[in-house]
């Protein structure tokens, strides 16, 4: 079982709402719901109630201010920052208020960036009108969570769900007081918006809805032109409670000549699994829901800031019992499989780790299992260079018998004095001083005649600390003996 959230979509004389099962992937509808005022009540608290009492408990609850309460305005500020938003927004909106902004609740929404600039959807509303809508929900027994602008989450739940012509639309929510228009651009970014206080009562025909009809196809034309290119004219889509009144859309279209669309008409059955289109007149709080789902949620305005914060549960993992408890067990089962095969492992290393101790023993003494072979390794080349200086070198023989080739090979009677003979597998190489540097070129000839060195070379001649002397420096490599293979 996951979590149940209640969108709350508040009118004039009716309550509508929706009731949805958030898991960890998706948000499923539980059910619709609507209650109107009776006759004898004074505000829309008992209808609440009867709706809780049909709907039940719920983990967390959002709702959205009517419209005629809130103003909005669309605003680009040169930065991104959250904290900066926040600090800003309110004195951005001072201009446009007819009230002092401490007298002010103020949410916004960002819907946009262009490079450094966040296009911001920024509301205000009066203090006490959301003091009113916080205690009608309490005296029903919730404490929402969020409270938002439905016009605006409408938007931001067409530009997910819109099939179709991917073109400009502009959004009109029908209210029975009111009149929301949000036009969005190709991308689905607001561009306008607008609310006008004329709305289409559900309990009147045509006639009793004339002059609030004339009033709104008014402020759409306005829009309209104001907005419209010779590229593109942006579709109209109807969504709201009123959109349900027969021929609206009919009319609208004939009033106004551009295409007119239902929302009823886009899929956004992806969205919220069992969302029907013959619920059209739920789609506010369809909307409402989108802003708690669990992946991608819809960023909406929230006015439950400042002394407004909500304080209650955020809806952690508590409501989510199969899901954190299946979670847990798959925790619980890795760490047990992640134990078990470290345990085996660590005793197949101890064995292994034993027998290397017990086999290089011998070799080694006291040896460390880790570094054993890397030891073994330069034990055997430090003992193949003893071997070799003590005469073991097969292919040369011992240093003591290249030092009487040496002396075979150079005549007697030249006058050399060596300061060192370095002998190695590779070869000889003497350093030392003579008389001239002809006696230099004397001895390399001597040594290649002698047919025991290759690749004589002379690397240094030259004038020594002594003048009458000349100090060289000689290397020979060793000629593999006949018979070695």
């Amino acid at each position: 079982m996951g979590q149940r959230i209640l969108a709350l979509e508040i009118g004039d004389e009716t309550v509508r709402a929706a009731m949805a099962d958030r898991t960890y992937k998706s948000l499923d509808l539980l059910g619709v719901y609507e209650e109107s005022r009776a006759g004898e009540e004074t505000t829309l608290s008992e209808a609440i109630a009867r709706i809780v009492a049909k709907a039940g408990p719920s983990d967390v609850v959002v709702s959205a201010l009517p419209g005629e309460f809130v103003a909005q305005r669309l605003l680009t500020l040169p930065f991104t920052d959250r904290r900066k938003l926040q600090q800003t927004v309110p004195y951005a909106l001072e201009e446009h208020l007819p009230f002092a902004v401490d007298d002010a609740a103020v949410a916004f929404a960002r819907v946009g960036r262009e490079d450094s600039n966040s296009l911001i959807v920024a509301a205000f509303a009066r203090r006490e009108e959301l003091q009113r809508h916080l205690e009608m929900l309490g005296r029903a027994g919730l404490d929402p969570k969020v409270v938002t602008l439905s016009s605006l989450a409408l938007a931001g739940f067409l530009a997910r769900s819109r099939n179709g012509r991917r073109g400009s639309h502009l959004v009109v929510e029908l209210d029975e007081v009111s009149t929301s228009l949000v036009l969005l651009d190709t991308g689905g970014r607001p561009r306008a918006m607008r609310t006008i206080s004329r709305g289409l009562d559900l309990r009147e025909g045509p006639d009793g809805n004339s002059g609030s009809a004339n009033a709104i196809i008014g402020a759409i034309r306005q829009t309209l032109l104001a907005h419209t290119t010779d590229d593109e004219t942006p579709d109209l889509v109807l969504a709201g409670p009123a959109s349900a009144i027969p021929n609206v859309q009919q009319e609208l279209s004939a009033a106004l000549e551009v295409p007119v669309r239902d929302l009823g008409e886009f899929d956004y059955s992806a969205l919220i699994h069992g969302a029907r289109p013959q619920q059209k007149k739920f789609t506010g709080c369809f909307a409402l829901l989108l802003g708690e789902a669990p992946v991608a949620p819809l960023e909406l305005l929230n006015f439950r800031t400042g002394e407004f914060t909500y304080r209650g549960k955020m809806g952690g993992l508590g409501p989510l019992r199969t899901t954190v408890g299946l979670g847990i067990g798959l925790i619980v089962a890795v760490l047990l499989h992640f134990s078990l095969t470290l345990a085996i492992n660590a005793r197949k290393l101890h064995v292994i780790d034993s027998e290397i101790v017990r086999l290089s023993t011998p070799a080694l003494g006291n040896p460390n299992p880790a570094t054993a072979r890397a030891d073994l390794q330069a034990k055997l080349t430090e003992m193949t260079k003893r071997l070799q200086l003590l005469g073991g070198n097969l292919g040369h023989g011992s240093p003591l018998d290249v030092m009487v080739e040496l002396s075979r090979a150079i005549p007697a009677n030249v006058p050399i004095q060596a300061s060192s003979v370095e002998i190695d597998e590779n070869g000889v190489r003497i350093d030392g001083s003579v008389d001239s540097f002809a006696t230099v070129e004397n001895i390399k000839r001597s040594l290649e005649r002698d047919g025991t060195f290759s690749a004589i070379s002379v690397e240094h001649a030259g004038a020594g600390s002594d003048s009458s002397k000349v100090e060289f420096r000689l290397t020979a490599q060793l000629k593999e003996p006949k018979g070695h293979p």
